[in-house]
């Protein structure tokens, strides 16, 4: 089975390869001079802020822009850990730690309330990005004038707003880079609304069938962020990028808004398979699954221990940021003892591997790292147990892997309802897990064939693309520089005053329209009624006098 899942993967790869060969002649015999005018283009990928799993997971963009001969410069804490041709690391200052010791809220995840949803995005705007700004490496990256870029990729819409200015520095068209389904502010300035009375927001355990006070939840938060970013927070980052932006011409730059709402393109880390349905541009396009690969060999230890285990595999992973240690002590024990109960072997994703000395269970082999996809991608990996980070779902997904969710913040407790709502997996709250709910709901995945079946067709969907994923953001990243920032694409609803985005101009027209019909209706109805009136008490009278008479 393992020997075919391997001649499947080359078969895969070959396929997966030809595309790409078809779009190089295409270019050697139609790209005359190429999209920069017979040079490589120079494109800048700004990336400041201390997310690795957000930098790790978009490298395979910017690897393969620099393998179609463009001149990738990335600035971010995270440097190459092998060279790339055409690729130039500027490297950061790593200030994870000093952001989170500044941080007003200390753990996110035992803080996500409704408070937290209202102001977290711009608390975290506030604080968040300034430190990155005052270090002297970026700072001497703004003011170098010898530079010179065809296009500038930022990550603009995760609370990063001001890095926008990179673009009107070099001129350059901006694409925008947006680590989940798109934020209310972010859809707002890309001209796509959310339809808030099917389309939940990621900040909500919701899905696309709300009840009424869900929908109200939906809609209330929707507008907030727009109009209170609009009237307050916008001001405030719009000061924020004239301070450190001080590079020459500086003094030209437009109001932060006014830049946002020109960003040419806006890629995603999203799949629709992993959502509902929402309407999209063509401003918008998606790319959620570039890491989703045919897996790379197991280890030698890890391949014999995946093949020995008869009843099959649990992995457990909570991602490169959350560790048992982050979390409340009865999380942690309630976790280690379902797993350590199970007859199963569990490979557990752990940063202190040193807490299991406290346990006595011989089944749980716990390891800092583990290389997930290829764990993920052996036949005997029956169970994926997740704080239902996107990557790791997409990951799962792809390997028609079941989970169990456990999610911890943001848009994980959204990703964990759409994994309950299509039956590819259980939920577990993490408040109020014990060992006994979270064994209930590994027994439920491992022995109801009905998950398997369900995340089987949900992984067919997944994969069934018209071409491969990465070959197609590249593809309108090159389109975005070969059209000279693509202004056709802009959706001209971001020229309208918001009462006409509303049809409020319209909708008030009408109302008025009718009132003048059901005003001029009534006078006639009066004017036709005291005619009938005069006409028979006319009558009556007449009446009168040729009876006197």
């Amino acid at each position: 089975m393992y020997l075919l899942s391997f001649y499947n993967s080359q078969i895969y790869n070959l396929c997966m390869t030809v595309p790409k060969l078809l779009i190089l002649l295409t270019v050697m015999a139609f790209g005359e001079a190429g999209p920069c005018s017979g040079r490589p283009c120079n494109i800048l990928v700004m990336l400041p802020m201390p997310a690795y799993s957000h930098t790790n997971n978009f490298m395979p963009i910017f690897r393969e822009l620099a393998a179609r001969g463009h001149n990738v410069t990335i600035v971010s804490p995270f440097p190459q850990k092998k060279p790339t041709p055409n690729i130039t690391d500027i490297v950061l200052p790593n200030l994870l730690d000093k952001l989170m010791a500044q941080s007003p809220v200390q753990n996110w995840a035992d803080d996500d309330n409704f408070f937290n949803k209202m102001f977290g995005l711009w608390m975290f705007a506030s604080f968040g990005l300034i430190p990155v700004l005052e270090t002297e490496e970026l700072q001497n990256f703004i003011m170098e004038t010898n530079l010179q870029f065809d296009l500038v990729i930022t990550e603009t819409w995760f609370v990063q707003f001001p890095l926008i200015a990179f673009g009107h520095k070099y001129n350059a068209p901006v694409v925008a880079i947006s680590p989940s389904i798109l934020f209310p502010i972010a859809a707002e300035f890309t001209g796509n609304d959310i339809p808030v009375s099917y389309a939940p927001l990621t900040m909500f355990a919701f899905n696309d069938r709300m009840s009424f006070l869900e929908r109200a939840q939906n809609m209330f938060l929707y507008y907030w962020e727009i109009y209170s970013g609009k009237l307050y927070f916008l001001k405030q980052q719009d000061s924020i990028m004239r301070k450190y932006f001080k590079y020459p011409g500086s003094e030209n730059l437009p109001y932060i808004s006014d830049m946002l709402e020109n960003v040419s393109l806006t890629i995603v880390d999203h799949h629709y398979a992993l959502g509902y349905p929402r309407p999209h541009h063509k401003n918008i396009v998606e790319f959620g699954g570039i890491n989703a690969h045919v897996p790379e060999k197991l280890p030698a230890d890890l391949q014999k221990i995946m093949d020995n285990a008869k009843d099959g595999i649990i992995y457990v992973s909570f991602g490169s940021y959350f560790s048992l240690s982050m979390l409340k002590p009865f999380i942690g024990d309630a976790i280690i003892n379902a797993l350590g109960k199970t007859k199963r072997k569990v490979l557990f994703k752990m940063d202190n591997d040193t807490i299991l000395e406290n346990y006595n269970y011989k089944n749980i082999e716990a390891r800092k790292w583990f290389p997930q996809a290829s764990i993920l991608a052996h036949p005997n990996c029956k169970l994926f147990i997740t704080h239902a980070g996107v990557h790791g779902l997409m990951e799962g997904l792809s390997h028609a892997v079941p989970f169990v969710a456990i999610p911890m913040m943001g848009d994980q407790k959204f990703n964990a309802k759409f994994i309950e709502t299509v039956g590819i997996g259980e939920v577990i709250d993490k408040d109020t897990i014990t060992a006994e709910k979270l064994s209930n709901a590994i027994n439920a995945v491992l022995t109801d064939s009905s998950y398997r079946e369900k995340i089987k067709e949900r992984s067919a969907i997944f994969k069934d693309q018209p071409m491969d994923i990465l070959d197609n953001v590249v593809y309108w990243i090159e389109y975005v520089i070969r059209h000279k920032g693509a202004p056709h694409l802009r959706p001209a609803v971001l020229d309208l005053y918001w009462y006409q985005r509303l049809m409020l101009d319209v909708i008030a027209f009408y109302l008025l329209l009718i009132f003048l019909i059901v005003y001029i209706l009534v006078k006639i109805i009066r004017l036709f009624f005291n005619l009938i009136t005069w006409m028979c008490c006319s009558k009556v009278s007449k009446n009168k006098k040729s009876k006197k008479e």
